[in-house]
């Protein structure tokens, strides 16, 4: 044992003292850099228990370090996300989450951050902002941007369905239309179908609209639009003048559906307008 320590002693003494200052100012130089890197680690799982815990004001503050002080950080874009949702989700502030989550797209970061990020943006504009052409423009840069990664045909009726309720119901046909063309069996044709029906009696082509609602109904008996569809065809007939046919329809849903008092209204209604008639 003598032996061996006399040996290291000796290896060691022979270290030209300049070298060993420079060993010593790397190990030094080291644990900073570790420390700094560290502390960003740290402050975002702060801040992730304090969110779990639904301290959203303490959260936030521990974030925004994250962003500010470690803007080059692998947790910037997660802060950034997590700070969008926070003012989105649970302070209802959307404007400053837009911020934010504008930020994020614009990280490097993973594919799945960027595309909740903006897709985020885009459910803000839709149903806190109610601005439908700029949520129509974040799901069209979705589409463009993360076509590899994405169900294309859940944007796609994301774009239609935000037309359809910006009012533009033409334009809402024709996306609900390109859907159905280029993903026929997609989940969600039931519902685009609908929508184009839908979308034909609301801008006043009732004709139109009853055709779709009849072949709808043939193809898929029993859907979860059962009623509405039901509705919509005999509401139809209604606006075509066709009485007879509107009330013989409202007569099977009230069998179908007999907790429903608007039938029973619908059913009077058009008895009373039938005996004007034949006054």
């Amino acid at each position: 044992m003598p032996f061996f320590r006399q040996k290291s002693q000796t290896a060691y003494q022979n270290i030209p003292p300049g070298r060993i200052c420079v060993f010593l100012f790397l190990v030094v130089c080291s644990a900073i850099f570790v420390a700094c890197d560290s502390r960003d680690k740290i402050l975002y799982q702060e801040a992730e228990r304090l969110w779990l815990e639904e301290h959203y004001d303490d959260a936030v503050s521990k974030l925004r370090v994250v962003v500010e002080e470690y803007p080059d950080s692998g947790y910037a874009p997660k802060a950034l996300l997590r700070l969008g949702e926070i003012y989105y989700l649970n302070l209802d502030e959307p404007e400053k989450a837009i911020d934010y989550l504008t930020d994020a797209t614009k990280k490097r970061a993973p594919d799945e951050l960027r595309l909740k990020a903006r897709l985020y943006i885009g459910e803000i504009y839709e149903n806190s902002l109610r601005n439908y052409d700029l949520a129509i423009l974040q799901y069209q840069k979705i589409i463009k941007e993360y076509k590899d990664i994405i169900k294309e045909d859940e944007y796609l009726y994301r774009v239609a369905n935000a037309y359809f309720r910006k009012g533009d119901y033409a334009q809402a046909v024709i996306e609900f239309q390109s859907l159905l063309n280029r993903f026929p069996k997609s989940d969600l044709s039931l519902d685009a179908r609908y929508q184009v029906a839908n979308s034909k009696f609301i801008s006043g082509a009732a004709k139109e609209a009853l055709r779709h609602f009849q072949q709808l109904l043939k193809d898929s008996p029993g859907n979860k639009y059962d009623y509405d569809i039901r509705l919509g065809i005999a509401i139809c007939y209604e606006e075509l003048s066709q009485l007879k046919k509107a009330l013989a329809k409202y007569k099977d849903m009230l069998k179908l559906y007999p907790d429903k008092p608007i039938l029973s209204r619908k059913i009077d209604s058009i008895k009373n307008r039938l005996n004007k008639k034949l006054k």
